[in-house]
């Protein structure tokens, strides 16, 4: 396990606060591929999903923040091998380290926010490298209001996944699960669970 702080969340999580966006979408190039992460923050948590789609792989680095404000990035030694043997880097050959791993990702985190929603259908590309229930699932259905059938709601988790906080808490507080289907000819288009209705 390696630990590093990550200095740019400082800055961009109070700016992401302050623009309404739980999930800031950035990417760069090293080792001739395209490294795309989602930094997500809920609360007091704080997640980056990093892929490489193109190899298709990708890891959860988990962020915590310590009693003097810095936010901490822990990189497991899995992690890192399999991100290692996906680009062909070795620590031998080309010196790459955890370490490298990890101020590689902390010199590409923004310190602004773009401001820009992620949407779920760029979130599929990370189902499963985060292990989101029933992971093959992945096209929207709509909604399930269980108020109706007198059901108890699920899969809050997956819908906190795709479509942030304030939507996962609203189907919590009013008994709605989100439905997802594996067949995309059976996708629906988004809509917020309240219908049009600001919450």
């Amino acid at each position: 396990m390696s630990k590093l702080t990550f200095h740019n969340l400082r800055q961009l999580v109070p700016d992401m606060k302050i623009k309404g966006i739980e999930k800031e979408h950035f990417a760069f190039s090293y080792a001739r591929q395209t490294i795309d992460c989602i930094f997500c923050f809920c609360g007091e948590h704080f997640e980056l999903l990093v892929g490489v789609h193109v190899l298709n792989f990708g890891f959860v680095l988990t962020i915590t923040r310590n009693y003097k404000g810095d936010y901490i990035a822990e990189l497991t030694d899995d992690d890192y091998i399999t991100f290692c043997n996906g680009l062909n880097l070795t620590y031998k050959d080309d010196g790459f380290t955890s370490n490298t791993l990890l101020k590689l990702l902390s010199s590409h985190v923004p310190i602004k926010s773009s401001g820009v929603n992620v949407t779920y259908e760029t979130m599929r590309s990370y189902a499963h490298y985060y292990h989101v229930n029933e992971e093959d699932k992945i096209y929207f259905k709509g909604w399930n209001n269980h108020v109706r059938d007198n059901n108890i709601a699920r899969n809050f988790e997956k819908t906190e996944f795709y479509f942030g906080k304030k939507v996962a808490d609203y189907c919590r507080k009013n008994n709605i699960s989100s439905i997802w289907t594996a067949n995309p000819r059976e996708q629906k288009m988004y809509h917020m669970p309240w219908n049009g209705q600001e919450k």
